[in-house]
Formats: structure tokens, C-alpha cells, sequence
């Protein structure tokens, strides 16, 4: 468990004498497994001896509840170590540790019941025991960890509890942040000195540095030491750690600020190796296929209904001008691969060159039937067809002309990224107001900014809210042309 507290650094310096408390942080925090361990098992008792005066009037069998408690404890204890409950550096809130501890807890009794299945040995066993135990156990474990919790910050504001000491090893031109100062505080520890290295040290001065560490070490009790230098500096990493060996003393190196932006990208294994991943697909397969079948199922339903729709609007289309029922456009799909898209025919003309003028309000060049199928989004029907063919999706970022992807791209450096996941016949942006023409630049940020939060943002759940509030937003016609 993670018991943070902050406290007045030492300020010692090498010849300063050892203070004389007599205990640590580390011990205290050791002794943590065991009393939660022994709490689980004298609750596995007190349960069990419990349930059976109230049924029976008397104390039955103690060794199968003892027995059950020690097997509850055991996993219990090493599956909270292996998810560092105990001797984690990093900082938990009460809330975060009672979450974890509940989700550890329910995992081992599942476990236990698999395996009292499997062994046929649950009737050895009173479900209604189990449960009060399951109950008072948790309780238990959570009031000693917030009961230890309280003990050790008033030992540690009491002065009557050590903190671990740490020493920074650094480089004269390399500077160690306070905020890295700062994150070792807060992780129960106290930096009780820093000693600087020459900043061309010859072997001489850096064994001669050496020698008053290791003594300094040894006289103070230090319980880490933390190198910040330079991880270009390989050879002076491998000479200070051939040095230190001779303590018994855990010695950490620091990333430099290079190194150190790398380690907050994630890390993958890639076979026997790993690597830093400075980039992931913003959906994994499953995400790729939950997507995929989801478009499939609601398009397969909905064109049935929608057929007798597109028969008019055909009829309507073929009655004003005589002309081609679908207008087909090359847009840019997924990773910029083109694709031909489908659309009724709004316009007089049929443009798919290098140069096509954004359709504008009051435009001469749509029809009148093409102004009602544009003002509520009926000639965006005919891309269904795009989506069975694996085109398009039902959501995503709005396909635009090859000619106005070419201009964009150039102008705004994140457009292009609107092409990692397909293209949709609605999206973020246009319930959110970004649809239709865009004649200032300022108004095709907006959108692609919209659309990467829909990139870095997608659930099933956001693709269902932005295809029921295309609706309201189709019916107002706001933006359209």
C-alpha cells in the first residue's frame, strides 16, 4: 500500500552522522501481508463459528474455516503483492486501493469456487458461511488498511517513523528537475543528498567521488541511490555501477529528458523483444470488427424500409431532368485509399476533376428536386451501398473531393489523419454544427478537430448517439445547401 506523506528533507551532508529512529517506512509497510493475512484468516473463524451457533446452538468444526482462511489469505496476499498494493512508489488514493482490493478479493473466491467444482468438495462448505465470510472479510481487510494508513502517517508526522533515504548521484551539466525531487518526496522517500559529478571527472576524481559515496552509504543506512546523468554517457553508467556494487543497495538510473518522453508512450512486446510504441491504430481488431458488424446489421435492416423511399426520389430525379439517377464521386477512404461514393444526382452538373467548387447556398447549379433531398440528407442515402461494400461506415468523418482533400492537406497539417478510420455518412462534426460548405479555412479546422476527437474518442456507444442526434439535426437543416 502506497502511504505517502512529505516531510523536511535531512539537508545532510556526507559527514553527517546517522540519526538514530527506530524503524522505516519499508518495515512497517512488510509487516502490512501479514496482518491483513491474519485478519482474513481469523475472520474465516469468527464467520463460521458464528454461523453455526446461530443455526445449530453451538461451535462446530474449526479446522475447515481455518483452512479455507489460510487459502483465501495466500492468494489473496500474493495477488496483491504481484499488483503492488504493498510496496508500490506510486502514489494511491484510499479509493483507488479499496477498488483494487475489492476486484482482488472477488477474483480469488471465484477461483476457490472453480476449484471446489472442479474437486467436488463445495458441500464441505455452507454457502451462507462462505458469504458472511466474503462479506466481513473485505470489511476487514479495508479497515486494517485504512487503520494502518492513519498509524503510519502519525508515526511519520510523530518524527517516531523513518522515511527511506535516498542519494542523487547527477552530472554537473545535467539538471535534475524539482519536479523529479518532488516525485521521490511523494513516494515516502527523502532525499538526504545530491552529489554532483565533475563535469570532466578523470578516473582518479570519479573513484576517489566513489569511495565517499560507498562510505557515506554505509554510515547513513541509504536505502536507494538514484543516478540522473546522461544515458548517452554509457561508458560513466557502467563505471559508477561497477563501483556501487560492493553495497547492498538497490541503484536506479533516472531517464534523461529524451528517454523520458519515450517511456510515457506505451511499451510492446514484439516476440522475444520490446519496443516503445510512438504510434497505435486508433482501433484494434476487435474495435475494427465490433465497428464493422455494427454498420452491417443496421444497414441490412433499415434498407428494406428505405427502398420505397428511394424509389421516389429516383422517379422525382428522372422526371425533372432525365439525366443519371446517382451522381459518383472519387472521395478518399481509409488510409487514403480512393473509392468511388454514391449520391442522387442533386446538381445540373457532374463534377470529379483536379478543381470542384464547394456547393454553396442559393447555388444555380442544384435543382429544385436536388435542394429538398440536400436540405434533409436524402441523397446521402445511396452511400448504404458504400457501407455494405466496406467503403464507408455509418459513422465517421465526412468523405470530402479528391480536389478539396489535395487543398486542405496542405493547408492544415492534421487533416490527413481524418483518414485512419473510414469515412461516415454522418459524424461528430456535423451534429455538432460543421456541416455543409466551408468557405472559410477556419470553418474546416472545426471539423477536422471534431473528427480526430471522434478518431481518439470511438465506442459503439458514441456511434449510436451521433446517428440519433443526426436525426433532429437532418430535420432543422442547419447548414445545409
Amino acid at each position: 500500500m502506497a502511504l505517502l506523506h512529505e516531510g523536511p528533507r535531512a539537508g545532510a551532508t556526507l559527514n553527517a552522522p546517522q540519526r538514530n529512529v527506530p524503524l522505516k517506512v519499508n518495515v512497517l509497510l512488510q509487516s502490512l501481508p501479514l496482518l491483513e493475512a491474519m485478519s482474513v484468516v481469523l475472520l474465516s473463524l469468527v464467520s463460521g463459528m458464528v454461523y453455526d451457533l446461530v443455526n445449530f446452538g453451538h461451535f462446530g468444526e474449526y479446522g475447515r474455516n481455518f483452512g479455507l482462511g489460510v487459502a483465501v489469505a495466500a492468494l489473496f496476499s500474493t495477488s496483491a503483492y504481484a499488483r503492488g498494493l504493498y510496496l508500490s512508489s506510486e502514489p494511491r488514493s484510499l479509493a483507488s486501493q479499496i477498488k483494487e482490493v475489492a476486484l482482488i478479493w472477488m477474483a480469488v473466491f471465484l477461483c476457490l469456487s472453480v476449484v471446489a467444482l472442479a474437486l467436488k468438495v463445495g458441500d464441505m462448505f455452507s454457502r451462507q458461511a462462505v458469504m458472511l465470510f466474503f462479506v466481513t472479510g473485505l470489511g476487514g481487510i479495508i479497515f486494517v488498511r485504512l487503520g494502518a494508513g492513519r498509524l503510519f502517517a502519525s508515526l511519520t508526522r510523530s518524527d517516531m517513523l523513518a522515511k527511506p533515504q535516498v542519494v542523487i548521484v547527477t552530472q554537473s551539466d545535467v539538471r535534475v528537475p524539482s519536479s523529479v525531487v518532488q516525485a521521490i518526496e511523494a513516494s515516502g522517500c527523502e532525499v538526504c543528498q545530491t552529489i554532483t559529478l565533475p563535469a570532466a571527472s578523470s578516473e582518479g576524481s570519479l573513484v576517489e567521488c566513489m569511495d565517499k559515496l560507498i562510505e557515506y552509504v554505509r554510515r547513513r543506512s541509504v536505502d536507494e541511490i538514484i543516478l540522473a546523468v546522461s544515458w548517452a554517457d554509457i561508458t560513466l553508467i557502467e563505471k559508477i555501477t561497477a563501483h556501487l556494487c560492493v553495497v547492498a543497495v538497490p541503484v536506479r538510473l533516472l531517464p534523461d529528458n529524451v528517454v523520458s518522453a519515450l517511456l510515457k508512450r506505451p511499451v510492446v512486446n514484439l516476440g522475444g523483444t520490446r519496443a516503445i510504441e510512438l504510434q497505435r491504430a486508433p482501433l484494434t481488431a476487435p474495435q475494427l470488427l465490433t465497428k464493422r458488424l455494427f454498420d452491417l446489421v443496421l444497414t441490412t435492416v433499415a434498407l428494406p424500409f428505405l427502398l420505397p423511399t428511394l424509389a421516389v426520389v429516383a422517379a422525382l430525379i428522372v422526371l425533372e431532368s432525365r439525366a443519371p439517377v446517382l451522381f459518383c464521386q472519387r472521395r478518399a477512404g481509409f488510409n487514403g485509399r480512393t473509392f468511388k461514393i454514391y449520391k442522387f444526382r442533386t446538381m445540373t452538373i457532374l463534377e470529379d476533376g483536379p478543381v470542384v467548387p464547394q456547393a454553396c447556398r442559393g447555388d444555380p447549379r442544384v435543382t429544385r428536386v436536388g435542394r429538398i433531398l440536400r436540405r434533409f440528407s436524402i441523397d446521402e442515402i445511396p452511400q448504404l451501398w458504400n457501407v455494405l461494400k466496406g467503403d464507408m461506415s455509418l459513422v465517421g468523418p465526412r468523405p470530402h473531393a479528391l480536389a478539396h482533400d489535395s487543398e486542405y492537406s496542405q493547408i492544415i497539417s492534421l487533416y490527413p489523419a481524418r483518414h485512419k478510420v473510414k469515412p461516415g455518412i454522418t459524424g461528430w462534426a456535423q451534429i455538432n454544427g460543421w456541416r455543409g460548405a466551408t468557405p472559410d479555412v477556419h470553418m474546416m479546422i472545426k471539423r477536422v478537430e471534431h473528427d480526430m476527437w471522434y478518431v481518439n474518442n470511438w465506442s459503439v456507444w458514441l456511434d449510436v448517439k451521433i446517428l440519433l442526434l443526426t436525426i433532429p439535426r437532418i430535420w432543422t437543416g442547419r447548414n445545409a445547401v
